[in-house]
């Protein structure tokens, strides 16, 4: 076990490297293509931060055959990003994270994940009760691709809008490196050279990914002690998802502090929070590839735990972005965001308690 615990903390550090240098070489791409710092967050770096989720889950559902993990890995690193804005309004020189975001852009966004999340909720609750795997596929997963496809439509019509923001980061106002490293103030690297280090740290990302679901099922089913078994859903919500958001929270954090861009931040999480989601629907009805029934069966009840708290974590980010009362003051948005943490922490006491 204690191998398993070194391979899971290695893979770990690949991911926390590797996953911090992806949006530095994603970055350079998109700057050429002359995209705003709302649609890099929400789109750009959104995408390539959740590579961690997206090979974890794959291969805890796939490889492990353990859905718990996978979507107690996406559930608790959607809720451990968006409790990461508590530190952010912090970080943040002056305070005001949301009150200084799109608030009707990223409005637009929390809907949507909320939408996402009931789905997850409802095929948690009544997935195992739905006889044809195909049918599940149908009301759980459909729905879930359906919005996200919707979405994105509706954003790329807006595209025009987002190129002209005001928070838009100016070209050559800080080096790319600021934005997604602390150690800014080196050149920008060619697109060539972008393209290659995008694609040999992506590789990294995946095998990590691969070796985490495998060394955390194995973390996870193990007796410590007199029957503590910690469970699938407590590790991968735990230790799996706080793993595979470190890219979000790092690129979040250097958008807020080295390139003063709140609306990159915020986009970085609330996007990587609606692909994650995406990945485990599109990820749930490949286990029939194997010959296994679709991750809608068998989820364990303690996953709704997650869900509740995914629910009202985004409700109070919502809140932030739409309610003057918050945007106005900003001793009562430092309030509120304080208030994400204890929310945080309960739900995973309640995972825990659940024993699943």
């Amino acid at each position: 076990m204690a191998l398993q615990f070194i391979l899971f903390f290695v893979a770990t550090g690949v991911i926390f490297l590797s996953g911090g240098r992806l949006p530095v070489h994603g970055k350079v791409l998109a700057d050429r293509l002359g995209i705003s710092a709302t649609a890099v967050g929400l789109f750009v770096l959104a995408i390539i931060t959740s590579l961690p989720e997206l090979s974890v889950t794959l291969s805890a559902m796939l490889v492990e055959h353990a859905p718990d993990l996978a979507l107690g890995n996406i559930l608790g690193s959607n809720n451990f990003n968006i409790t990461a804005i508590a530190a952010l309004e912090f970080a943040l020189v002056g305070g005001g994270l949301l009150a200084r975001t799109d608030g009707s852009r990223f409005s637009r966004t929390c809907l949507l994940l909320l939408a996402m999340t009931a789905v997850v909720g409802a095929g948690v609750a009544y997935g195992s009760r739905v006889a044809s795997p195909l049918a599940a596929a149908a009301l759980f997963s459909l729905p879930v691709v359906m919005l996200f496809v919707v979405d994105s439509i509706v954003n790329r019509r807006k595209k025009s809008e987002d190129a002209g923001a005001a928070d838009d980061v100016p070209a050559g106002r800080i080096p790319v490196a600021d934005a997604a490293s602390p150690a800014g103030g080196a050149e920008q690297p060619g697109v060539a050279a972008a393209a290659v280090s995008f694609a040999v740290l992506s590789l990294l990302v995946i095998a990590a990914g691969v070796l985490i679901s495998r060394s955390a099922a194995a973390i996870a089913e193990h007796q410590f002690g007199e029957g503590l078994v910690l469970g699938h859903t407590f590790v991968g919500t735990l230790l799996v998802a706080i793993a595979t958001s470190l890219p979000e929270v790092t690129v979040a954090t250097a958008a807020v502090r080295s390139a003063r861009s709140p609306d990159m931040a915020i986009g970085t999480l609330l996007g990587s929070n609606s692909i994650n989601i995406l990945v485990f629907a599109v990820g749930a009805p490949l286990l029939l590839t194997s010959g296994a029934r679709t991750a809608w069966f068998d989820l364990a009840g303690g996953n709704l735990v997650n869900v509740g708290a995914a629910i009202i974590l985004t409700l109070s980010v919502l809140a932030g972005l739409r309610v003057g009362w918050f945007r106005e003051s900003k001793v009562r948005a430092r309030v509120l965001a304080l208030t994400l943490l204890p929310i945080y922490l309960i739900a995973l006491w309640l995972v825990h308690g659940s024993g699943a």
